[in-house]
């Protein structure tokens, strides 16, 4: 269940109509009109954010890593306004801008996939995080120091996630991606623990037990090779060209030998941790860069809807002599819950904002009233007209 605090509402358009409250008691006459009114609001509101959708696109193309669209020499790369247009996007999808500490908070503790990760912060001019759906999901994992029995654990992760960031001119600039480009990254059922492993420039830091699996044969392997060196030389002492041989060539070439020997063992295990890591997120990447822009714009456009639709609804049925905002948000809450069992913290004050800028209601001292279904029908219309 989400917590309180969430503003998503996660429900299509047929379910919307049952959130309605008593939307069956109303006449059939009503009924039709308010789907009819519905309707048009969808449609201005498609109109608006197709707009949105042609000036944003515009803003990010010379930003677009995937881009294979001929551009002028002049054209702007500043990267500001890109930001700024996805931060308000993004809010109007209900993400939540989660804070940079919570990323170095992160990296400091294991994953939730049982890994520490490094992460160089250096290497970014601007990174954003969004995250929405804060919920609370039940995993299994095996321990070898349990005897492979399988416990159940609880991991706090994030239903989608969002990660925008510019990078810098910098050294170890990751190979394959530029400075010179904004991304845009989304995910699905992302641990709070395992955010930071999604950055580019993201090493993993193997435990004290890899290490010592590693670290350990290879020293006792060159210190075998030594005595078994010192007892071949004892037994051909005789022969003190080939004992000089072994003296001079064996034992450094025994030790080189160790050498490369731990380090493709490490080589191996890192490999190892890399590909357990590649194989979580791979099904868990839902888009990119432009692709991004596409889905969080779909994402607003359609939280935008529910929201208006319930809060007109509301006002429409029960406010004919007025309500205030809060009778309003309890009365969303509440059937909200009623309906899909989920706590909402709905946007009361967003909705009647936006309602009230495209003349479907109006305010007088200090309490909210509706348009009739014909007039607010007549507003769209002529919205959409123009």
């Amino acid at each position: 269940m989400q917590n309180k605090g969430e503003h998503f509402i996660p429900i299509g358009r047929d379910k919307l109509l049952e959130c309605l409250p008593e939307f069956e008691k109303c006449s059939e006459s009503d009924r039709s009109q308010l789907i009819e009114l519905f309707d048009l609001l969808s449609s201005a509101l498609h109109s608006q954010y197709h707009s949105e959708q042609i000036n944003l696109q515009r803003l990010y193309q010379p930003l677009d890593p995937d881009s294979i669209l001929v551009l002028k020499e002049d054209t702007n790369k500043d990267s500001s306004e890109v930001f700024r247009q996805v931060d308000k996007i993004l809010q109007n999808a209900n993400y939540q801008k989660l804070p940079t500490g919570e990323l170095k908070t992160a990296v400091e503790n294991a994953t939730a996939l049982g890994l520490r990760m490094k992460v160089d912060f250096s290497l970014f001019e601007e990174l954003h995080v969004y995250g929405r759906g804060d919920e609370t999901e039940t995993w299994t994992k095996k321990s070898w120091w349990k005897f492979f029995k399988e416990e159940k654990f609880d991991v706090k992760v994030f239903q989608r996630l969002i990660i925008a960031f510019r990078l810098k001119d910098h050294d170890d600039l990751p190979k394959g991606q530029s400075s010179s480009f904004v991304y845009l990254k989304s995910f699905k059922g992302i641990p709070h623990s395992d955010l930071h492993t999604l950055l580019p420039g993201t090493q993993v830091k193997m435990t004290l037990l890899d290490r010592g699996k590693i670290i350990i044969p290879a020293l006792s392997g060159i210190v075998m090779s030594i005595v078994k060196i010192v007892r071949l030389m004892v037994a051909v002492a005789i022969f003190a060209t080939l004992a000089n041989f072994i003296k001079f060539w064996v034992i450094p070439a025994g030790i080189i030998y160790y050498i490369i020997k731990g380090f493709l063992s490490y080589k191996k295990t890192q490999d190892k941790y890399q590909l357990n890591l590649t194989r979580n997120l791979y099904f868990q990447n839902l888009d990119n860069n432009s692709g991004v822009l596409l889905r969080i714009l779909n994402e607003a456009e359609l939280q935008d809807y529910r929201e208006l639709v319930i809060a007109y609804y509301v006002l429409w049925r029960f406010g004919k002599a007025g309500m205030r905002a809060k009778q309003i948000d309890d009365i969303a809450e509440h059937q909200l819950f009623e309906t899909i069992n989920q706590k909402i913290d709905f946007e009361v004050d967003d909705a009647l904002e936006k309602l009230e800028s495209i003349k479907l209601i109006y305010k007088e001292k200090g309490l909210w009233f509706p348009l009739n279904i014909d007039e607010s029908m007549k507003e769209l219309n002529n919205a959409l007209s123009k």
